[in-house]
């Protein structure tokens, strides 16, 4: 129960890593919608992250704001007609990838080695 209690109140992402993580575990990140660029469209994704180090998903929790920051304006430059190819969604991964390793200041060997899309929705 007191794991229970202490997940609970553990920092976004943070409990993840703790559950069922380490190297081997992905960390979820909260659901973005953005604009996309013109206005008229916009963008719902999901995405898990997977960290080269069991310490990866404290990392991430600890830098979440300026991780968000980062994924916001990345998704938010966007063009529709550019992420509703498969092409465009694997560059669109590698972007992703890119961004949280800025924001958490690690390059991709210490970093982000995998992101998953969970949703992807244009509308």
């Amino acid at each position: 129960m007191a794991l229970l209690v202490l997940l609970l109140g553990a920092p976004a992402g943070w409990a993840n890593e703790k559950a069922g993580g380490g190297a081997g575990g992905y960390t979820k990140i909260e659901p973005f919608t953005v604009n996309l660029v013109g206005g008229a469209q916009y963008l719902q994704v999901s995405i898990s992250i997977k960290g080269a180090t069991p310490e990866f998903g404290v990392t991430v929790a600890e830098r979440m704001p300026f991780v968000r920051h980062e994924l916001i304006l990345l998704l938010s430059s966007q063009h529709s007609e550019e992420i509703t190819t498969v092409e465009g969604k694997k560059l669109l991964l590698e972007h992703l990838k890119e961004a949280i390793n800025k924001a958490i200041k690690l390059s991709g060997h210490e970093g982000v080695t995998e992101v998953l899309f969970e949703t992807f929705i244009v509308q």
